[in-house]
């Protein structure tokens, strides 16, 4: 069950893209084969090893996704109209949602915190 709260704005967190630097937010072979489909090879090139043999998002030094952030909004998703089927169905209020948002090490506030 998840929560929709206006205090649950995820261009006020981005916890969830903060998840560290072990392949943590998967990326199946489905996005894989619709990035190629879109002529988006960069994207395929940016992904890591990630749990379960498939792979993942990489990541900045900081363990952010490397799509997190766009200019003006440090918790925007560069590839929103296409990102990744993990991201696409991560529901915002979820158990794993607030989970993320106890974190204070993943949360970033949109002034900088």
């Amino acid at each position: 069950m998840s929560t929709s709260s206006p205090d649950l704005d995820c261009l006020t967190c981005g916890a969830c893209c903060r998840t560290g630097h072990d392949g943590r937010i998967l990326v199946p072979a489905e996005d894989l084969s619709r990035w190629k489909r879109l002529g988006r090879h960069d994207l395929v090139a940016q992904v890591q090893p990630g749990h379960f043999g498939e792979v993942g998002f990489a990541t900045r030094d900081g363990g952010a996704c490397v799509h997190l952030g766009v200019p003006g909004q440090q918790n925007a998703c560069a590839i929103y109209e296409i990102r990744g089927t993990t991201c696409r169905e991560f529901e915002r209020g979820s158990w794993q949602c607030l989970e993320f948002r106890r974190d204070p090490s993943l949360v970033r506030g949109a002034a900088g915190g």
